[in-house]
């Protein structure tokens, strides 16, 4: 049972890792959307390209809602990781 016990303690512990890790990757892929490649809409706009501004805008769209999504999944792996050690017994 303790064997058990402690590699579910490290799956948590890897799993709590990698979701901070991704949503370190997803913060930098945003801060680098919203400083570093605004002007690509910009150029977009200015040259009659609305089809690749929108798809600048989409791409945006869609990293928004991994970064939320990925919050999401952080404080829900959160959550379980103290449930899971509220629940169980003493040994």
């Amino acid at each position: 049972m303790k064997q058990q016990s402690q590699s579910l303690n490290t799956y948590f512990w890897n799993v709590g890792n990698d979701i901070a890790d991704i949503r370190l990757l997803a913060e930098g892929a945003v801060a680098m959307y919203e400083n570093d490649s605004v002007p690509l809409h910009h150029l977009g706009m200015t040259h009659d390209e609305q089809e690749a501004a929108s798809a600048f805008d989409t791409i945006g769209t869609a990293l928004y809602d991994l970064r939320k999504r990925i919050e999401e999944m952080q404080l829900s792996h959160l959550h379980e990781t103290v449930q899971q050690s509220v629940d169980r017994e003493p040994e």
